[in-house]
Order: C-alpha cells, then structure tokens, then sequence
C-alpha cells in the first residue's frame, strides 16, 4: 500500500483553529460525521481549511501547512483537539491520513484516529447574497452583545429566538422576550441599504462572538435565508430565522413624562443585594421613585424574609412613581447597558418603562431598553 502524504503543521497554528471550528460542532448528534471536522488539504496554497457544522451553522478557518497533495478526510472534533492541546508546546505535528486512520505524531507523541470520508461531511450551500457590508469587529461586539440578554427562550414565539437586525435610518440590532427589550443603532455602513430585515438565531450570535475578536473588521454578508461573517481568514454561514419580527417599535414609550437619573453601578449593586433574600432572582422589587430624593428597592419573600435598599437620584423630574420590575430582567439590563449613568423614563406604575444612558458613548451611540412591570 502506497506510504500517505503527510501533513504537517505547527501546533501554535492548529490548536485556536481546532478550538473555534471545534464551537460550530454537534456535541450531541445521531450522525457520526457530525461529531467530526473536515480537514480539506490545498497543497499549492500551503493551506489546512477546517470545517465545523451542525447543519444550521458552518464555521471555517485556515492555517498555513505543507502537504505534497491535496486531499480531504474527517476526524472526530473533540479528540481532534484534546490530542492537538495535549502535545508539547512548539511542537510540529505531522498528520499522515490512510483510509480508515490518520496518525497524528510531535516528537515521541503519536495517536492513530479513526477516519471518516469527507464525501460523508454536509456542506452548507451559501447561496446568493442580497447585501454586502463592513464593520468594525468591535461595532459587531457591542451591537450584537448589548442586545442578547433580551432574547426569548421560548420555543412557541421561534421568531424571537434571536436578534432582528434591520435597516432604515440607522442599522438596528433588537432583541425582545416579550418582558423587556434591547435596541442598538449605528449609521447604515455602505452595502446595507435595503437590506432585508433578518433575524439571527441565538447560536448564530454567540458563534459570531467567538469568530470575530476584538481588532480588525468583518465583512458581513446576507440575504433573506443566510448570513456570512468573514474575518481574518475565518467565516461563518448559517441559516437564519425563517418568521416574522413583531413591530416593536409601537412598544417604546415616547410621551414618559418622570425621568430620574442614576448611577448604573450603584443601582446594579443594590438590585443584587435586595435579590438575596428571593429563592428566584426574578421574584418582583419595588421600585419607589422619590422626585427629588432617593429611590428605594423592596423586595419581599414570605418564605426567606424581606430586603430594602436606597440608591440617590441624581437628578429627577416629574412625579414620585411607584413600579414593580423583575429583579433578574433588570439586573440583566444593568450589565449590558453599561454607560455611568442610566435615566429612566417612567408614566404610571402599568406602562412600559424607557431606560437609555444618560450620554452617548465615545462613537456617539447609546442603546436603548425598555423594561415591562410586573405587580408587586
């Protein structure tokens, strides 16, 4: 039998590759080559692509390798990546794939893994794409992971089980569950005018968080069934939220007349003191608006006790308002609204409550939340 080409590689390379194709895997799946990662040679090029895939999402990166030929074969994910991670640092690993097993040796090190064909690994058609745009990485982070928190969880309402992302006058990234909401603007990057309005499912942005790093930019491009992100010689394809967003826009109140103004940090530390003595962190907190004074957090549980707390306002207006709110959905709002300073718009104790920071960040952006209350 014909002695394999091998391939060889540096582990420096290989291991963060295998470690974010590895995140588009199937840990639990009824299809072998779904647990697997196709390795595709190209030897003019001196590249290793690796593929991941749950049939959803398809995530791709290459690495810089020397082969003889080109050729492709499967290896199991997991194993792939313990093996690689347990060599020795600076190592070269060589990887000689026959037709049941692929030897995978650094220095005295050597593991024989079971192969599968790559004839058996799906591949996701992209398609043609409507749109085309970039951003900077960084833009992407703060769109997408101010907004998460809101995402619904429930399978009925499917098509809140990700962020709608949609142009007009800016380029929106919003996020809603029913019980509060998380808006995002920046100005429509050039490629994205009329874009459709997409609706990317929870896995998918948590996959673009790992992709895309913190420097650089990223080309994002879609259509009304796919979206791709590419950056620094990896992508991401994946299918997108086949539904209808709900207009959310007729739930952002815009006539509030009381507006306090707080400290984000205090008020975040507060919320978590008072939740202490909740057996849930969703249990409902008073909150007692004081124009001119303080606002002062109750919470009662007949089973543990009862908890109070004061933060100052630092500047109010309008009328004192009592509000009842879910202690865990506000302190999830706390964390991704980050800015100094919160002001909440409030009307009376049933409507829907507005909360934005009180200035724009250094870009000249600040998002935008609204908050359901909950009886108390």
């Amino acid at each position: 039998m014909k002695k394999p080409d091998t391939i060889i590689l540096s582990r420096e390379a290989l291991l963060p590759a295998l470690a974010l194709v590895g995140k588009a895997v199937e840990r639990r799946t009824t299809i072998p080559v779904l647990a697997n990662v196709l390795l595709a040679v190209d030897a003019a090029a001196g590249t290793l692509t690796i593929t991941g895939t749950d049939l959803d999402c398809e995530l791709r990166t290459s690495v810089p390798c020397q082969a003889g030929r080109d050729e492709a074969f499967t290896l199991p994910s997991t194993l792939l990546h313990d093996a690689v991670r347990k060599m020795p640092d600076g190592a070269e690993i060589a990887i000689a794939a026959e037709k049941d097993f692929a030897t995978l040796s650094a220095g005295r090190s050597r593991f024989k893994i079971q192969v599968l064909p790559a004839l058996d690994f799906p591949t996701m058609e992209a398609g043609s794409f409507s749109h085309s745009f970039e951003l900077e990485v960084g833009t992407i982070a703060r769109m997408l992971g101010t907004v998460a928190f809101a995402i619904s969880s429930e399978e009925t309402r499917y098509y809140l089980n990700g962020i709608y992302w949609h142009a007009g006058e800016q380029l929106n990234a919003v996020a809603t569950d029913g019980h509060r909401l998380a808006k995002f603007s920046i100005p429509v990057p050039e490629g994205a005018a009329g874009m459709p309005g997409i609706i990317i499912p929870r896995r998918t942005v948590d996959l673009i968080g790992k992709l895309i790093g913190d420097k650089g930019k990223a080309t994002v491009s879609l259509s009304d069934t796919k979206i791709r992100v590419e950056t620094g010689g990896a992508a991401l394809l994946s299918k997108l939220i086949d539904g209808s967003f709900p207009d959310y826009v007729r739930v952002v109140p815009t006539g509030n007349p009381n507006h306090f103004t707080i400290d984000r940090e205090a008020l975040a530390k507060a919320v978590d003191r008072v939740g202490t003595v909740s057996s849930e962190r969703g249990s409902a907190v008073k909150f007692a608006f004081e124009a001119g004074g303080n606002l002062t957090l109750t919470t009662n549980n007949p089973e543990a006790g009862s908890a109070n707390d004061e933060v100052t306002i630092e500047h109010g207006e309008g009328s004192s308002v009592e509000i009842g709110f879910n202690g865990r959905y506000c302190l999830d709002l706390l964390n991704a609204a980050a800015g100094k300073r919160l002001v909440f718009s409030l009307g009376d104790p049933g409507s829907p409550t507005l909360i934005q920071p009180e200035t724009a960040d250094e870009t000249g952006l600040k998002p935008l939340f609204v908050l359901m209350p909950m009886r108390v």
